[in-house]
């Protein structure tokens, strides 16, 4: 199976970006993750439009299985699209242009969707801790036999419902610090960790921290196909 991960990334002003990409990254090579390879992962920090829709055009003519797109940085909502603003010089880009990439897709984006302004993203920061009962050639087998049993499709998650900010602070964003958390608790009788059950299960702490500690409303949002559960993607395995 040929997949990549792109962690894009903008960390002009906002202090969890960093730790976003972090953590992110290392999820991916953790056994949970899939066991990723460094050369399958692309990190773009505060990279210009150019080099961005470079790196955009590259995967697209590399006939991917399987393609993983983390955005973590401000965003904001124009008509009916998210626009991501890429680095400290202000340049943006449609989220529209990083669909479509690949066959099977999973597209995050910790970002505001503030129609009229950016705000910024909040939550502590949780130990990663992962299995290593299997070596690593086994679990990236059971990932990608699972990944290419999903149906083609373009599974969309978001930090926020439009209009609404996403929170931010040292420790990383509030919603990808609970995705990330929800992706690796997984009983026993679990195989796998769909999309969008830990979409779910990180949604309840996001929305409870933005009320409590915020005074606000963060309603993290997903697009994703009405499909079997076997035919979904997944996130993350039981390593």
């Amino acid at each position: 199976m040929k997949r990549k991960a792109l962690l894009i990334g903008n960390t002009s002003g906002l202090q969890g970006v960093q730790v976003d990409i972090t953590r992110f990254f290392a999820f991916l090579k953790s056994n949970a993750g899939g066991a990723w390879y460094d050369s399958e992962i692309d990190v773009l920090e505060n990279a210009s439009k150019s080099v961005l829709l470079d790196k955009v055009n590259e995967l697209r003519r590399q006939s991917l299985d399987y393609l993983i797109v983390l955005f973590s940085g401000h965003g904001g909502q124009v008509l009916r699209q998210t626009v991501l603003e890429i680095n400290g010089a202000g340049e943006s880009i449609e989220e529209t242009k990083l669909r479509k990439m690949a066959e099977r897709q999973l597209n995050v984006y910790d970002c505001c969707r503030s129609i009229s302004s950016t705000v910024q993203k909040s939550i502590a920061m949780d130990s990663l801790s992962f299995s290593l009962r299997e070596s690593v050639s086994q679990v990236r087998q059971r990932f990608e036999n699972r990944i290419m049993q999903a149906i083609p499709q373009q599974a969309l998650l978001y930090s926020c419902s439009v209009g609404q900010v996403s929170y931010d602070t040292a420790s990383g964003g509030v919603y990808l610090s609970n995705l990330l958390k929800a992706a690796q608790t997984l009983d026993h009788s679990q195989g796998f960790k769909l999309v969008g059950l830990a979409h779910e299960e990180a949604m309840g702490p996001t929305v409870d921290y933005a009320a409590k500690e915020k005074h606000g409303r963060q309603v993290p949002e997903a697009i994703l196909p009405k499909c079997l559960s076997s035919q979904q993607l997944v996130i993350s395995i039981n390593a």
